[in-house]
């Protein structure tokens, strides 16, 4: 099971946009919709694992493929062969049912101009596929960067119509931590505005990467500003955070140095957070 956490790779069969993953933290199968395979993004983490943005030739987003590909997909996982595919052989086959269909990939969904109409189609097949596959959600993995964008608010308006999710990156306490990590023209309290406007219309899990950044790891006093912007985006609507997710690193990075925290660290992490909010955490 490590080796298929561990091993999230965006490409599956001849597809172009869709790809499945076995999901530590959505508890099973999640199906991959990459709208970045250019590599298209608003931020430039340290701790990347998509490889550089520079020299991609940007790709326009074939909607009806993306629609395709889906389809056959979930045919695909309906008929039971994917269960049988020699990739995913070792794991176990509670791990194989599906849990969500996610805007995840290469780069920031929310940047293409085609997201509405991908999350109008996504949640289509949602209705037309839930009766033979059983519920599953729809969700965007998002760095918030434009998620207020009139545009964006269309698309999510569908897509998380019927318990869908965001899983959105917050990442630091303080705009000296943000540009380290994030390494983005924005400003975090742009992030740190857009999120406390979005948990007031959707659910929201808060997704933040702890690390050894080159040598340098986060502070107690930059985990205590953390926790804080926690604490405002929380008050907001505290009903809509369904959780936040603590992670490291598992994987390849975009820049070299670093390396990840203990499990220890993430813990106390934890503790320092549910000591202070009644929120859910969980250490991945």
């Amino acid at each position: 099971m490590i080796a298929a956490w561990s091993s999230h790779p965006r490409e599956w069969e001849n597809n172009t946009w869709v790809y499945p993953v076995i999901s530590r933290r959505a508890g099973g199968l999640s199906l991959g919709v990459n709208l970045n395979p250019d590599h298209h993004c608003s931020f430039s983490c340290a701790y990347c694992q998509s490889g550089p943005q520079e020299g991609h030739k940007r790709i326009p987003v074939d909607i009806d493929a993306v629609e395709r590909e889906l389809r056959n997909f979930l045919d695909f996982y309906a008929s039971g062969e994917f269960a049988k595919c020699k990739a995913f052989e070792n794991v176990p086959e509670q791990n194989k049912l599906l849990k969500d269909i996610c805007l995840s990939g290469d780069g920031e969904s929310t940047i293409v101009k085609e997201f509405p109409e991908v999350c109008r189609r996504m949640r289509e097949i949602q209705k037309e596929y839930t009766p033979k596959l059983g519920a599953f959600k729809l969700r965007l993995i998002t760095n918030a960067s434009h998620i207020e964008a009139p545009a964006v608010q269309q698309g999510l308006s569908q897509l998380l119509e019927s318990d869908g999710e965001i899983w959105a990156k917050l990442d630091a306490g303080t705009e000296e931590w943000f540009k380290k990590m994030n390494r983005s023209p924005l400003h975090l309290t742009k992030i740190i505005d857009n999120l406390t406007k979005a948990i007031k219309l959707y659910p929201l899990c808060i997704q933040t990467m702890v690390c050894d950044l080159q040598g340098e790891i986060p502070s107690e006093q930059e985990i205590d500003h953390y926790i804080e912007n926690l604490a405002a985006i929380h008050s907001a609507n505290p009903d809509h955070l369904v959780e936040v997710q603590l992670y490291t690193v598992i994987r390849d990075t975009l820049l070299k140095g670093v390396e990840p925290l203990p499990k220890e660290f993430l813990e106390r992490v934890k503790t320092k957070i549910t000591d202070a909010l009644p929120v859910k955490v969980r250490c991945f």
